[in-house]
């Protein structure tokens, strides 16, 4: 006699749900390593006009000049690119994404074509967290164009949409493009 409908599913499903309570530990496992996550959004940034918003205020020469022209998100990359030729002094703000504790490692990705200037200058890139310049970075120009990824670990903590600003200056006409800012959490042991 054909076993019944309901009884050949019975024995295809019992035996299966038996394995897969039998194949799990009684203790979860590690998590696997954490990160990295996205700190930002290319398309979340935006401008700081006012010299009392800017973390890099002091920095700022007499002549800077930004046309909004110089700044844009690049559609293919989701990136944000900086043209110091129309825009030679930039800081742009957003909301942080994901929370940044103690020991956490922020890494910042990008490039940068062949920096010129009429004379010898620097470039200058950096990021402040809640108003805290937490890094810099700079290149002297004239310099060959180059990839750059550069890592610093954090050492206090910032709770989710803690603003960061990001910083571009240089003289010369000159293009930077900050591919990303992503955090990795710091492995708790």
């Amino acid at each position: 006699m054909p076993a019944r409908p309901h009884a050949r599913l019975s024995l295809v499903l019992v035996p299966a749900c038996l394995a897969l309570v039998a194949g799990c530990p009684d203790e979860p496992g590690p998590d696997p390593d954490p990160g990295p996550f996205n700190l930002v959004s290319a398309d979340a940034w935006g401008r700081v006009t006012s010299p009392d918003e800017d973390a890099f205020a002091d920095q700022r020469p007499a002549d800077a000049v930004c046309e909004d022209v110089g700044w844009y998100v690049d559609p293919f990359a989701q990136s944000i690119e900086i043209q110091t030729e129309l825009c030679d002094y930039l800081t742009l703000r957003q909301a942080i994404l994901h929370e940044v504790g103690v020991g956490d490692e922020i890494t910042v990705q990008g490039y940068h074509d062949d920096l010129t200037a009429a004379a010898p200058a620097q470039g200058y890139l950096g990021l402040a967290l809640d108003g805290d310049i937490v890094w810099e970075f700079t290149v002297p120009i004239p310099a060959a164009a180059a990839v750059f990824e550069q890592t610093f670990t954090v050492d206090s903590s910032y709770p989710a949409d803690t603003e960061i600003q990001l910083h571009v200056h240089n003289h010369g006409p000159n293009t930077w493009e900050v591919i990303s800012v992503q955090v990795t959490p710091a492995r708790s042991s």
